[in-house]
């Protein structure tokens, strides 16, 4: 890299964890974010306090970068098109149009000979009970928008019929959404892999999820999987992004169903929540990951060190809870490690930090520090 400066569109923790990383490494970080005070800020990242479609905060893109990624998907691709062609963009603009709708990616898994729960697109013009009976679709249903949807934001759960009608009744007729089957699951679970310019292939073991209200809660390295379905995960994500010429790194989510048949659930083209527990579990995390593959550093497939739990700090902990005795008594266990992303206001349902424990005892950790935390 000339410049050794890399761009970014968004600046929350993703891009804080990320540019930790790269500074510490000796690149330099811009990235834009319009609130005035995001998580990158209090890094040494340089921060372009402007919107994402300004173009003079672009144009400070590729002035000072040899390339740009993104941190979350709802970035306008209207930025993407500007910056194309100026300076490279890592993962593409066609991967991250695939993640922005929820249609196309379904379509994208179908092309790519991937399986998915059975889904219809959907507007509310439409009888619903008519598409679903069309397609042979049963109740229960998961109704999503089809695009801005993250964190369980714009879904609707439809179990039974007189639900259908009251759901209607919310939706908005200028919005396409899409209807998947409610899919019955043992485990959930997510591949984080990279893929270089030359075509090497780098990834993650599979990682558990436990979500809580359409949020990530729980996260589980190794997972508690077979090793056959283990090999069958990597190898399908693989397959997806050779497929789509992935440069960069993706996190795919996924369901292992009661037949022991994996089923991709979303894609997301940057570091993942899940990931987060890899910053101390692993030889490599996938920031360092992600950020040797845009700096083209020399690579090799991490390692788990030690098994891991992550779990979420969301807004209620510092509402309801004694926040600081508590944070105190983890940070005090050298098996603990906690993070927290420097957000100015506690939310219900905003992430504020994570902690990750080495534990040789999955099940008491995650009921341990539940009783803490929850």
């Amino acid at each position: 890299m000339k410049k050794n400066s890399i761009g970014v569109l968004g600046g929350g923790q993703l891009c804080q964890m990320l540019a930790e990383y790269l500074i510490k490494n000796g690149s330099e970080v811009y990235f834009i974010d319009p609130s005035a005070n995001p998580p990158a800020k209090f890094t040494k990242a340089v921060h372009i306090n402007k919107n994402y479609d300004d173009l003079s905060a672009l144009d400070e893109l590729i002035n000072n970068c040899d390339l740009v990624t993104y941190e979350f998907e709802n970035i306008p691709l209207e930025c993407l098109d500007y910056l194309e062609g100026k300076i490279n963009i890592f993962p593409s603009k066609q991967i991250l149009s695939i993640s922005q709708n929820r249609l196309n990616e379904k379509n994208n898994f179908i092309k790519c000979e991937i399986k998915t729960p059975d889904f219809i697109s959907f507007n509310k013009k439409n009888n619903l009970e008519k598409e679903l009976e069309k397609a042979g679709i049963e109740l229960p249903v998961i109704l999503k928008t089809n695009t801005l949807g993250y964190d369980g934001k714009g879904q609707y759960h439809i179990n039974k019929k007189e639900k259908i009608a009251e759901t209607i009744n919310l939706l908005d007729k200028n919005i396409d959404y899409i209807v998947e089957k409610k899919i019955q699951f043992q485990k959930e679970f997510s591949v984080i892999i990279g893929r270089t310019s030359k075509g090497e292939i780098y990834h993650f073991d599979p990682i558990e999820n436990i979500h809580k209200n359409g949020i990530l809660d729980i996260s589980i390295s190794p997972p508690r999987i077979q090793n056959n379905t283990k090999k069958e995960a990597i190898s399908l994500a693989k397959k997806f992004v050779e497929r789509n010429n992935l440069i960069g790194i993706i996190a795919i989510e996924m369901f292992l169903d009661l037949n022991d048949q994996i089923l991709f659930n979303e894609i997301a083209p940057r570091p993942h929540n899940s990931g987060h527990l890899t910053i101390e579990s692993h030889t490599i995390s996938q920031f360092e990951m992600l950020g040797r593959i845009l700096s083209n550093k020399k690579m090799e497939q991490p390692k788990l060190k030690k098994t891991s739990i992550m779990k979420n700090i969301l807004g209620e902990f510092f509402i309801t809870k004694d926040h600081k005795k508590i944070i105190e008594k983890i940070s005090s266990n050298q098996d603990h490690f906690v993070k927290m992303y420097n957000k100015d206001e506690a939310k219900i349902g905003r992430k504020m930090g994570h902690i990750t424990i080495f534990t040789e005892d999955i099940e008491n950790s995650i009921v341990k520090i539940n009783e803490l935390i929850d």
